[in-house]
């Protein structure tokens, strides 16, 4: 920066003519001793070379342009120079400077001014364009496979930074601002893979100048590019020589960062914090910065919802006294340490990174200065490891995978795709016993329906869709679906995927995006029934008093069995039977419900063995009673609580049914146990899914627990499956 003020400044310093001649003298003293480097100068005109970079160096340093020998590139041509022997020769010059009592900040501004010499003694060619390194008469860009593949890396690139925590902060902008960074990028990646230059690299460091980007953060942004190469199929000689002539930009990125704040963190070394303190104003002043701390992060959609509660008073004092006692007041933080507070909480570098702005944003709103604003930023940036004592290794490749992998919506065949599958879904959903009646409408119903599905679906696999996502639960919260009818629709919905002929991959991915929805469907039928539950677990007695005893029951029996006549879903099986039935089920009904046990007639299954009753009809029956009991008034957690005690009797009456369900275990003479690779495989699987559980932020509350629980719920977990799958009932 000093430099850039102009360097006359510098010559003054550095003594004039008469203070260059002295510095030379003592630069040769230096290398007469050196052993590194003391063989370039043998043999030679030790005096004329002096003398030549005596007038060299004047000019260089800010003095009058009196040198006008051969350019440096011819001098040096042959020598055979290395970096090595450059950074010898500065040392010697910061040593001889130094002897000489110049200041430091004088030493820095000179070494800095002979760094360009560099690459002219090595006749190294200067700028990013220069270093595309030419294999068979081909640049990086030819490699690469030209400017539309260094776009396609940039697209995927800049959404793997988007998902990746490390730096997402600095790449979520308006969309406007993304297409212009993306422009941006791939006209400096052109020119500097060996293409046509567009992008002028100089004005980098002034754009990042202000942003706190670290060698961290380009480190992970290197990464995200390496990765979206080899997604590409770019090899990986070329992505490595890709990659080195971009980390050449890496000091006009972080150099901003880098200086601003090590010279807030050498001036909190030199002078402590207290200075800094009183620059914010003291106690009033911190606390006032708080305030507007908090204003500021309330309007924060990143992190707002760390800061709201019932305890936020009490966080904000904490959080007070800690920033105070950081900034340098002289009190002491008897709170709880970082790390402790922060042990339950999932933090990320965004939100970290979120929360440094609003710092900045709030100190400067409350008047700090820049330098004060950076002192800040270097001393919260101490507590990054303590706040993110969760942080866990970010899979670049998987976020870019998922960034870049087309939608279950495009891969099912788009809107035809998923108007076809609604179509055949519905027909077989019409077809199958066990959800029929859900289906079963009027054909204006059934078209909305149909329609309405579609939307849901599109939304649903990612395409565009108006449809509210937060309706489905509203919906369906009076039907009685539950979890067994939710299992059929995707039992369905995979059948038609395989006759449309989708890939295995792309069924597993439509049926993933298909199971969030299930506490949506199911919630309603779930907590009314669990509440009805919990009401008979009182006793049936009360159950029976509420539904008239004997004589209502009874009652209730002739109207269902009336409405059970005139229902088209049932005469074509029981109609002739009802009336034969009726005075059973009324004694049945009786018993089931809560009144004296009086029914010895035959088992429901052998009642109903040969009247081929499914699914569909039970329902039908259960929806007739439904409507039975609504007409004579009994209200609907009295109606829920006779649909929990009767559903139980589905399995005897549909004893063949049920028979037919329970043989989807077996396949070709073994069950699913078997076929899963037995007890051994099944324990291994069940292992590593816990294993997985823990790692998972979304489930791992609920799975970290002390090592002797953990095997016990382990082992619980696995009794439990293998019953499920057809092995022994040890659970």
């Amino acid at each position: 920066k000093n430099m850039e003020k102009g360097k006359d400044g510098l010559f003054k310093r550095m003594g004039a003519e008469e203070g260059i001649a002295t510095f030379m003298d003592r630069i040769y003293d230096l290398i007469q001793v050196d052993n590194r480097i003391k063989s370039f100068f043998q043999g030679k005109n030790y005096q004329a070379i002096k003398e030549g970079q005596r007038i060299y160096l004047t000019e260089l340093l800010g003095g009058p342009k009196i040198y006008k020998g051969k350019d440096l590139v011819g001098i040096h041509k042959g020598m055979g120079l290395s970096d090595y022997e450059f950074d010898c020769f500065l040392a010697n010059c910061e040593k001889a400077m130094s002897g000489l009592g110049i200041e430091d900040e004088t030493i820095d501004e000179a070494i800095v001014s002979m760094e360009p010499v560099r690459n002219a003694l090595m006749d190294r060619a200067q700028g990013l364009a220069a270093h595309a390194k030419m294999v068979d008469g081909q640049s990086i860009l030819d490699r690469f496979g030209g400017e539309m593949n260094v776009e396609s890396v940039v697209e995927m690139m800049y959404s793997g930074c988007l998902g990746d925590p490390r730096v997402r902060f600095y790449f979520e902008v308006n969309k406007e601002k993304i297409q212009t960074i993306k422009q941006r990028m791939t006209q400096l990646m052109v020119g500097a893979f060996g293409g046509p230059v567009t992008y002028d690299d100089s004005k980098m460091r002034q754009i990042h100048y202000n942003m706190n980007i670290t060698d961290y953060h380009f480190d992970a942004v290197l990464e995200n590019f390496w990765c979206a190469a080899e997604l590409m199929e770019i090899g990986n000689g070329v992505i490595s020589d890709a990659v080195e002539v971009l980390g050449k930009v890496r000091q006009m990125v972080t150099a901003g960062c880098t200086v601003r704040l090590e010279i807030a963190r050498k001036k909190c070394e030199s002078q402590g914090t207290d200075g800094l303190y009183e620059s914010l104003g003291g106690a009033t002043g911190v606390q006032t910065f708080v305030e507007k701390l908090y204003e500021t992060m309330a309007q924060d959609d990143r992190i707002k919802h760390y800061f709201s509660g019932s305890k936020l008073e009490a966080i904000k004092k904490s959080q007070g006294d800690y920033l105070a006692v950081m900034f340098g007041a002289p009190i002491q933080y008897d709170g709880r340490p970082l790390d402790r507070i922060h042990t339950t909480m999932s933090i990320s570098d965004f939100e970290f990174d979120a929360f440094l702005a609003c710092c900045g944003t709030a100190l400067r709103a409350v008047g700090a200065d820049s330098q004060n604003v950076d002192e800040c930023v270097v001393l919260l940036e101490t507590a990054r490891r303590d706040v993110l004592i969760n942080r866990r290794p970010h899979d670049v490749k998987r976020t870019q995978e998922a960034a870049s992998a087309k939608s279950v919506y495009e891969r099912i065949g788009g809107e035809m795709g998923v108007t076809n599958m609604v179509e055949t879904m519905y027909n077989k959903a019409l077809e199958d016993s066990r959800i029929r009646s859900f289906f079963e409408k009027n054909k204006a119903k059934v078209s909305v329906h149909k329609k309405q599905l579609v939307s849901f679906l599109t939304k649903l696999f990612g395409g565009p869709s108006s449809y509210e996502l937060s309706d489905v639960r509203a919906a369906h919260y009076t039907l009685n679906l539950s979890d067994y009818h939710f299992d059929c629709l995707l039992d369905i919905f995979s059948a038609v995927f395989k006759e449309m002929g989708v890939k295995p991959k792309d069924m597993q991915d439509a049926i993933a995006a298909l199971q969030p929805i299930r506490a949506d469907v199911t919630t309603g039928y779930t907590v009314r029934m669990e509440m009805a539950r919990k009401n008979v677990e009182k006793g049936k007695d009360q159950l029976f008093k509420r539904l008239g005893n004997s004589e209502g029951i009874t009652s209730l029996v002739d109207m269902w069995f009336n409405i059970a006549k005139s229902d088209a879903r049932l005469k074509d099986v029981i109609g002739e039977s009802l009336e034969k039935m009726k005075a059973g089920a009324t004694i049945y009904l009786v018993e089931l419900l809560g009144g004296p046990k009086a029914y010895k007639g035959k088992s429901l299954g052998e009642i109903h063995r040969n009247l081929d009753i499914n699914d569909y009809h039970f329902d039908a029956l259960i929806a007739d009673l439904s409507r039975a009991l609504l007409g004579a008034g009994h209200p609907d957690n009295l109606i829920d609580e006779v649909m929990v005690t009767i559903e139980p009797a589905r399995a005897e009456v549909l004893e063949k049914s049920r028979a037919a369900m329970d043989s989807v275990l077996m396949r070709d003479g073994k069950s699913l146990l078997e076929r899963f690779g037995g007890d051994m495989d099944l324990e291994t699987a069940v292992e590593g899914m816990y294993d997985k559980a823990v790692e998972d932020h979304r489930v791992r509350f609920h799975f970290e627990k002390a090592k002797a629980k953990q095997r016990q719920v382990r082992r619980k977990m696995y009794q439990y499956i293998c019953g499920q799958f057809g092995g022994p009932q040890q659970y």
